[in-house]
């Protein structure tokens, strides 16, 4: 590291990880005088793939504490990371809201023009830490309901495909997302409640929010803390289901209209335009002499 710093004659004024997978370069940068900038979106332990923890939390121990800014995703890893970094701060994820403003209006799309409405749609990667058994149950409970899941899917592939109220997109360019979003009458984050997801602040809130769109979500800590006006919340699996059940009766209610404003509202206040501006304003004020 130090010998390509010298032949490219690069002297970075702050360096931000994403990752503890580069830890190891945190000396070398600091040693040439770089800021260090450590963003944390998840609990790098929570990961089912993570073979040994202890190894896991005192390498990110290291990069937190030879950070000059800690920025933590959520309330909790912001607990967790300010004992050991004072210089620690709480911003959450936000959306590209023009990106997704776009499923405020549909367009025919022919790979789903056969779905049945009311379609309750999920948008991301299916891994292990999605509640397939709940959404395979709600499928069961509505056959009715149109589940669509646009995403790859990684785990539970076979529980889905014995379900005939369930689609399977696979994996779509950020482009047309919004395209597919805009058929949805319901999103959900049917995600497992555990270390993992105790930690986590989806993304796909923001952008689910930013169309305006009913949002069905488990008892995930930030959704809950941020977001309980706005997002049905299911306490179990079977409250769930009774909340999408009510999210789909949404539009025969008075207050429907202002419900989507508000959603919409929420959104372009937590843009990823407004998030930069909050990061940027952090590493000007560490950069800046004193």
């Amino acid at each position: 590291m130090k010998l390509y710093l010298r032949i490219l004659r690069f002297k970075p004024d702050a360096t931000i990880f994403y990752g503890i997978e580069y830890v190891s370069l945190l000396k070398t940068l600091k040693c040439a005088g770089s800021k260090i900038l450590y963003d944390c979106v998840d609990e790098v332990s929570g990961f089912s793939s993570v073979v040994n923890a202890e190894s896991v939390l005192n390498k990110e121990k290291r990069l937190v504490v030879g950070s000059s800014i800690v920025i933590a995703a959520s309330r909790a890893l912001f607990q967790k990371l300010s004992k050991l970094n004072p210089n620690c701060f709480y911003i959450p994820n936000g959306a590209d809201v023009p990106h997704f403003l776009r499923a405020t209006k549909t367009t025919k799309i022919r790979e789903i023009e056969h779905l049945k409405h009311p379609i309750i749609g999920y948008i991301g990667a299916i891994n292990d830490w999605f509640d397939v058994e709940l959404v395979t149950r709600l499928a069961e409970s509505h056959p009715e309901y149109s589940v669509l899941i646009v995403g790859p899917v990684n785990y539970g592939l076979e529980e889905f495909n014995r379900h005939p109220n369930i689609t399977l997109t696979g994996t779509k360019k950020y482009e047309v997302v919004p395209k597919y979003l805009a058929h949805m009458d319901v999103c959900m984050i049917p995600f497992k409640i555990n270390k993992l997801t105790s930690a986590v602040n989806p993304i796909k809130l923001y952008e689910y929010l930013a169309a305006g769109k009913p949002v069905v979500s488990t008892a995930i800590p930030e959704v809950r803390e941020n977001t309980s006006k706005l997002v049905y919340i299911g306490e179990n699996r079977e409250d769930f289901i009774k909340k999408v059940e009510e999210a789909v009766e949404e539009p025969k209610k008075p207050e429907h209209a202002a419900l989507i404003a508000a959603r919409m509202k929420f959104a372009q206040d937590n843009s990823w335009e407004k998030r930069v501006d909050e990061i940027e304003n952090l590493l000007r004020q560490t950069l800046s002499p004193n």
